[in-house]
């Protein structure tokens, strides 16, 4: 949760009040029409969110991008060296802030299940 909040404060300029809203409003599952689930369960006892979003997207990796997948699966690549990071950290600890700043406006703007685009095209990306 730190990288979370220390990215938040970060972009609001040090605003710690508007930060902690900003943050709670994050851990809460939107009423809206934004999927945004809501990242508690990101952080909560067994981490039943993580474990949902991590079994949603083995699928849709081995689905999209089976060559490698299996190249993954080959080379024993444990998920928590990368993918438990990019979810748990909303992609902070891994990439740029400039980078993390579009990545943030589209979770915003389309929900947390924007995450598995936005792995998906990472790894299109550096496939090679």
């Amino acid at each position: 949760m730190n990288f979370l909040v220390g990215f938040i404060l970060c972009v609001s300029g040090g605003n710690e009040k508007e930060s902690f809203w900003f943050f709670y409003s994050m851990l809460e599952k939107s009423q809206q029409e934004i999927p945004f689930d809501g990242l508690s369960g990101f952080f909560e006892t067994e981490f039943p969110l993580l474990m949902q979003y991590l079994s949603v997207f083995k699928e849709l990796f081995e689905e999209f991008i089976n060559d490698l997948y299996l190249h993954f699966l080959e080379e024993m690549v444990p998920d928590q060296m990368w993918i438990h990071k990019w979810f748990m950290t909303c992609f902070l600890y891994s990439f740029p802030m400039g980078l993390c700043l579009r990545i943030w406006d589209n979770l915003l703007a389309f929900g947390t299940r924007f995450m598995f685009n936005v792995c998906l095209a990472i790894l299109k990306l550096l496939k090679d």
